[in-house]
């Protein structure tokens, strides 16, 4: 019961108080569910207002099976079905309007890219900007001198004579005293030693 009366506004709570002349006052809802739990007369207006449900549901009878057939008709007798043979469909004296031409499809327009564009352009009020063609770089590139003198100064290998797809490791001024300690690494881990020390 105490389920229920939790399942209750305070308003409804308050309503079962002041028909059992009980003052429910300014409570919270627990205190209104414990004035109704103490007071028999309360317990009498809940009933009243609330009646409890029959939780017990009825048991179908016995008899009643929903897949067996009634027991008012009875099989054995065959009854026949008068059936009228299918009439040819009656002419009507109007002739039948013949159907009327199929409008013609209206042509698919194939435009060029530049034209949907422009169709594009108009339709959302824009203007239409033709695109600037670019030209192919040159593949040979810069001047020769040019690239010969960068290479130069930087220290790079011109492209000229450079492998293509496969990067040479950059060369190294090592000092005598670094090659005999990077030797001495190499022995020690296992590491192969480099052809340029």
């Amino acid at each position: 019961m105490d389920t229920k009366l939790r399942a209750l506004k305070v308003q409804d709570l308050k309503e079962i108080l002041s028909k059992a002349s009980i003052p429910p006052g300014n409570a919270k809802k627990q205190d209104l569910i414990n004035k109704i739990l103490a007071n028999p007369p309360a317990i009498d207006v809940f009933h009243t207002l609330h009646p409890p449900k029959n939780s017990k549901p009825v048991p179908p009878p016995d008899h009643d099976d929903l897949l067996a057939p009634p027991e008012e008709v009875d099989w054995t007798v065959e009854v026949s079905i008068p059936v009228e043979p299918a009439s040819p469909p009656k002419k009507s004296e109007q002739p039948s309007p013949s159907p009327a031409p199929a409008a013609p499809a209206p042509p698919t327009l194939v435009l060029s890219e530049e034209d949907k564009r422009k169709a594009r352009a108009a339709r959302f009020g824009t203007t239409y900007v033709e695109p600037i063609q670019q030209q192919p770089k040159k593949a040979t590139g810069e001047n020769f001198d040019k690239l010969k003198a960068r290479a130069e100064r930087f220290g790079t290998v011109p492209s000229a004579t450079k492998v293509r797809g496969k990067r040479t490791a950059p060369v190294e001024n090592v000092d005598p005293e670094e090659q005999e300690r990077r030797r001495k690494r190499a022995e020690r881990f296992g590491l192969p030693l480099s052809g340029k020390a």
